[in-house]
């Protein structure tokens, strides 16, 4: 989820509890036969459970939950109840260690109902949203029109601000400060470690002025040596005594320009592990690419910076990094409020003279995103419980407005009962969320 409504939902749970709502979960279990390399899952606790009848579960669906076959969903073809033995339809599953292997039985495919999910959650918008508050775009001397953020839909920009720069080298705070954050050294590869990118120092000019340096009197030009499929592009810089924040939180934010989307972003790697990814660039001009990890485990380095993805070579500009350990999130300071702007089409205007050396804050509200709540279960979905219920009423709705155009006749009363019931509990209106407050000068 791009954004934090209450308290935090995994798909293990929401899953489950959706399926509830539907009278559509049969239950979760665990296997007392190890799952070998075959078609069938072997659960005495189904017998125990009542379900002792053949072929009772027949056509319902199995989501494995933990063990070699973890989020596995398959369509149960055959089902022995003196056994407990499920046969699942498909290819073998892989062989498990032992058994105590967890699944759930759902009476709809799990994938169909984590579809509704996500069209539900379109339908629930504006009364279910999520609170967007995007720093990623820096002032221009004498601009007006700037990119409404992709993530708050047309007409639903509620505030405007502006943040004074944090200066990377004047932070307090910043555990890069000593090193060459601001790209000011008159070496500008100093204590950055460039892999498939090679670093320039574009110098500030006057009249024009060069908007490609940030702030200060130079930032880093990098052009990108990624043409190979292989060629992931880093530059990093490694943070002094990084075994220091061993189980602390390390929060990065880089100021980057690319005219390039979906290719950059923010990286932290500890020790010689994988690169971390963060905030992806939009391709837009100055954005603040920020990342979040916490440092468990680390035995000998900590390394941030930005990482490239492999395609076609290309330029960025980077400036002023600024990282710091144990916070719950990257520095920010005061803000000063607009009320001179409106939108217009996917862009906001600003009226009136606002100094160059400010970030933009665009709060709104924005859409559920189901497409980032995958059934690996580890993604999260942050609602409270009356928000979830009205969620679940409108993917209700849609699973069985499907229903409703595709079944037989005979079937479709049933269905229709079943839509009525949940769009009445949706008109109910439990769980709508108030709208932020609109703060602009409306004249305008």
């Amino acid at each position: 989820m791009p954004a934090t409504i209450s308290s935090t939902s995994t798909v293990d749970t929401i899953l489950p509890e959706y399926a509830r709502r539907l009278g559509a979960y049969t239950g979760s279990f665990s296997t007392t036969t190890t799952v070998t390399t075959n078609t069938s899952v072997v659960s005495t606790g189904l017998t125990d459970r009542g379900f002792s009848v053949d072929d009772i579960l027949n056509d319902f669906y199995i989501r494995i939950t933990s063990g070699n076959n973890d989020n596995a969903i398959r369509r149960i073809s055959d089902f022995t109840g003196s056994s407990g033995t499920i046969t699942v339809t498909g290819t073998n599953l892989s062989a498990d260690s032992g058994t105590g292997t967890t699944f759930e039985i759902y009476r709809y495919d799990p994938n169909l109902l984590l579809d509704t999910l996500q069209s539900g959650a379109q339908s629930a918008f504006p009364s279910l949203y999520v609170e967007i508050n995007d720093r990623n775009t820096t002032l221009g001397q004498s601009q007006q029109l700037y990119p409404r953020p992709t993530s708050i839909p047309p007409g639903y920009v509620r505030q405007i601000s502006v943040e004074p720069r944090i200066d990377a080298k004047s932070y307090g705070s910043n555990i890069v400060g000593t090193l060459n954050c601001d790209f000011e050294n008159s070496t500008i590869a100093t204590d950055w470690t460039a892999s498939n990118i090679t670093l320039a120092a574009e110098e500030e000019t006057t009249g024009p002025d060069n908007f490609m340096v940030y702030a200060g009197t130079q930032s880093g030009k990098c052009t990108t040596n990624t043409t190979s499929t292989s060629s992931v592009g880093t530059l990093l810089m490694t943070v002094p005594s990084g075994t220091n924040y061993v189980g602390e939180e390390i929060n990065v934010g880089v100021w980057v320009y690319s005219r390039t989307a979906s290719r950059v972003s923010a990286a932290i790697q500890f020790d010689s592990d994988g690169v971390s990814l963060g905030s992806t660039h939009s391709g837009l001009g100055w954005e603040r690419l920020t990342h979040t990890l916490v440092a468990d485990g680390v035995s000998s380095s900590i390394k941030v910076g930005i990482s490239v993805t492999a395609s076609s070579s290309f330029v960025l500009y980077i400036d002023e990094i600024v990282v710091t350990a144990g916070q719950s999130e990257i520095p920010r300071v005061p803000i000063n409020k607009i009320f001179g702007w409106r939108e217009e089409g996917s862009s906001i205007r600003i009226f009136g003279g606002i100094s160059q050396d400010r970030n933009l804050l665009v709060r709104g509200m924005g859409m559920l995103d189901f497409t980032q709540v995958s059934t690996t279960g580890s993604n999260t979905v942050e609602l409270n419980q009356s928000q979830r219920r009205m969620l679940y009423n409108y993917a209700a709705m849609e699973l069985f407005q499907g229903e409703i155009d595709t079944i037989d006749s005979t079937e479709q009363q049933e269905a229709l009962n079943r839509f009525n019931h949940f769009r009445n509990r949706v008109n109910e209106r439990i769980g709508s969320m108030s709208p932020i407050a609109m703060v602009r000068n409306t004249a305008i």
